[in-house]
This record gives C-alpha cells, sequence and structure tokens, in this order.
C-alpha cells in the first residue's frame, strides 16, 4: 500500500496489460506442454485439454480458464478496460 501511495507503480495501461497477460500465457502454455498438457481443437472447433498420462481433461473447454482469469482482471481494473474511455468515447 505504501508503493501506491509514493507512486512507484507503473500507471495503468490496457495495452501493457494486454500484451503481459498474452506473453505469460504463452510461456506457460509452453512450459506445460513440456509436462504433458495436450491441447486441440474438437469437431465444434472449440478448444479442449488434457493431461497426457492422466484421466484428466477438459469438460467446459479450454477458453473456460482464460474467460476466468480475464473477468477477475476486468473486475478489479474496471476503468482501465473501459471501452467508453478510449479515443473520448468513439
Amino acid at each position: 500500500m505504501d508503493a501506491v501511495k509514493q507512486g512507484t507503480l507503473c500507471a495503468l495501461n490496457p495495452a501493457v496489460v494486454g500484451y503481459t497477460f498474452v506473453r505469460h500465457i504463452g510461456l506457460i502454455l509452453d512450459e506445460l506442454s513440456c509436462q504433458g498438457l495436450d491441447l486441440w481443437q474438437d469437431d465444434s472447433r472449440r478448444w479442449q485439454w488434457r493431461w497426457i498420462g492422466t484421466a484428466l481433461q477438459s469438460e467446459r473447454g479450454f477458453w473456460a480458464l482464460g474467460e476466468a482469469i480475464v473477468d477477475a482482471v476486468v473486475i478489479r481494473y474496471p476503468a482501465t478496460f473501459d471501452g467508453s474511455l478510449v479515443d473520448g468515447g468513439v
């Protein structure tokens, strides 16, 4: 909390948040795939996942996890993702 009062945190920037999120997801998926995570598209072109060598697999599709993370970030920083504030509300 002291860091916020002293102004040492970076200003909120949706582009930086989005880039950081996508970059880290890529790094995480790369590491997890080395450990047995298998991703594929089903016949409906929805992403599914499973852990090779186990019975663990998706029930709602892979992106349900991503949607939950994005929802959490948007709820925490709503003004950052308010589209009406970008380019003067255009």
